[in-house]
């Protein structure tokens, strides 16, 4: 594994006088995917959306403390946080096609961005061969994506996602909304993704996280309890919290 590509550092998070997060610590590897696992409301999805400052669109949330990513923090004053969330894109747990085709929910942020404006068919076919989806709709790119089943959809939305070449991809429960057969579709490409990505999947599937996972990371009422690699946490925790969760004692 490689170097880390995102510190965590004493990041507190508040909703109002709510102290939803405390006191997180942590490192995730570069290129590898790393579960965050932990019973409903534990803040799972909320430290998700810290990595990228989601969280500032909702109102009366606070956050202290420091998300570097390779070394800087995406929290620092003047920070553009456009430029952050390119770098750390997002798929969410329910698919959001853009009311347009195939092919411009893809081009989409390419497009905005201004780049390689010659090169869009290319962009477009890259990233749905990276999403595994472009031998389904290389013949019907022009029309609505709303046609697309939901599976499919969900891909679309990984493929609009890596899109804008981000470094990191944030996954919040990505398989939820999904048959079996189009959540293994969705797990087989971020393995592949994996490879030049840094990955980061929130999932209350253990099954999953015990499937996809490098590294692990527990949390238990706004609290990181314990990280580690996957095969170290899943087989000999240190926390007797985690082990009762692994266990299926509480949680």
């Amino acid at each position: 594994m490689e170097a880390t590509q995102i510190r965590i550092q004493d990041l507190n998070v508040w909703y109002g006088s709510q102290h939803i997060l405390r006191n997180i610590n942590a490192a995730i590897p570069a290129r590898g995917i790393t579960a965050i696992i932990g019973p409903s409301g534990c803040g799972k999805t909320t430290l998700l959306r810290s990595i990228n400052r989601l969280l500032e669109e909702t109102e009366g949330m606070r956050v202290s403390g420091q998300v570097l990513l390779g070394g800087v923090d995406i929290y620092r004053p003047g920070a553009d946080v456009t430029a952050v969330r390119t770098r750390i894109g997002l798929l969410a747990p329910k698919p959001f096609p853009l009311p347009m085709s195939i092919y411009e929910n893809v081009a989409y942020g390419p497009r905005i961005h201004g780049w390689h404006s010659g090169h869009l068919y290319e962009i477009v076919q890259r990233n749905l061969e990276a999403a595994g989806l472009w031998d389904e709709v290389k013949d019907r790119l022009r029309t609505p994506a709303s046609r697309l089943s939901t599976g499919q959809q969900q891909r679309l939305c990984l493929a609009r996602a890596l899109a804008v070449e981000p470094q990191v991809l944030l996954c919040d429960e990505p398989t939820s909304a999904l048959d079996p057969i189009s959540a293994q579709g969705v797990e087989s490409q971020l393995q592949r993704l994996k490879q030049d990505h840094t990955v980061v999947v929130v999932t209350h599937i253990l099954r999953q996280a015990r499937r996809l996972a490098d590294n692990v990371m527990f949390m238990w009422l706004g609290e990181l309890v314990e990280e580690g690699t996957a095969v170290q946490l899943f087989t000999s925790p240190n926390d007797p919290r985690t082990k009762a969760y692994l266990a299926g004692s509480i949680g």
